[in-house]
């Protein structure tokens, strides 16, 4: 086995040396020869071409832009719903038909809308029940409006303010003069009553507040004045100056005025004249004839 193994490298070592040696052999490349610059000959200037048309294109539809999605800031809160408050504080049901069918509910809505500050008492139903029976289906649609206006002022008071109140208080209804629709308030602590000339009322408690409204429920139907006693007549007109009399005239001329006392004494004269002349005139006709 070492023999074997001997001879193989000899083998490989005289490969490799007989590699060498024709490496050594072989001709060496010959060198390149330089490179020479060769300047470029002028070319006659190139005659300008028409510019080539571009191909067609075909065009896309713009892509959409997409708006960046902003969120829009809420807006102010709207007036307070008068037919849901009513509704929530219950027993006003009667109260809240009567503004329904006489839509008085819009006008309200609409003073709220434009800032306006408004109170309202609202019977409870209790209150319409005692009623004396057919008073509120006797009148009239008109009246059935004013009816609800008379529950509105057209300011805002709180229990507190109502201390300071200056009778008579103006109602949506109409003035305080000639007995129209006027209503008085009496406080007592924070007990407020209502005088209107046909009942006494009381409010009973606070239904809504909220610095612009405010809702109060009252124990009575609140009657205006106006609807059982008629407004007091007009004042007569005044009656027309008396003529004046005629002024003397101022005429120069004189004029014969009779004494008081001489016109006074007239009678006396002529019947003085009268009675003597009559008694001669019979006594010379009765010789005459005897």
């Amino acid at each position: 086995m070492t023999y074997n193994l001997v001879l193989s490298f000899l083998f490989l070592f005289l490969f490799l040396l007989q590699f060498t040696c024709i490496l050594a052999q072989a001709p060496a490349m010959a060198p390149m020869p330089p490179t020479q610059s060769l300047a470029p000959a002028s070319l006659p200037p190139a005659q300008p071409s028409a510019p080539a048309s571009p191909p067609p294109t075909i065009s896309s539809p713009p892509a959409p832009i997409s708006s960046p999605i902003v969120a829009s800031a809420p807006g102010p809160p709207g007036p307070p719903n008068v037919i849901k408050i009513l509704a929530k504080a219950g027993s006003c049901s009667t109260f809240i038909k009567l503004l329904q069918i006489t839509q008085e509910v819009s006008e309200i809505t609409s003073l709220l809308n434009n800032s306006n500050r408004i109170t309202m008492f609202v019977p409870s139903d209790g209150a319409f029940l005692n009623l004396k029976t057919g008073t509120l289906n006797s009148f009239s649609d008109q009246r059935k409006a004013e009816l609800v206006k008379f529950h509105v002022l057209t300011r805002y008071f709180s229990l507190l303010q109502f201390q300071t109140a200056s009778n008579p208080l103006q109602t949506q209804a109409g003035g305080t003069t000639n007995r129209e629709f006027p209503i008085n308030i009496t406080t007592n602590g924070t007990a407020v009553d209502i005088a209107t000339g046909i009942v006494n009322a009381s409010v009973t408690s606070t239904i809504f507040n909220d610095n612009q409204l405010a809702i109060y429920q009252v124990d009575k139907v609140l009657l205006p004045l106006q609807f059982f006693v008629p407004p007091l007549p007009p004042a007569p007109a005044p009656a027309p100056p008396k003529p004046k009399k005629d002024v003397p005239s101022t005429d120069s001329s004189p004029v014969n005025v009779v004494p008081s006392d001489a016109t006074s004494l007239l009678p006396h004269i002529l019947q003085g004249i009268v009675y003597p002349g009559s008694f001669f005139f019979f006594s010379l006709c009765f010789e005459y004839m005897s």
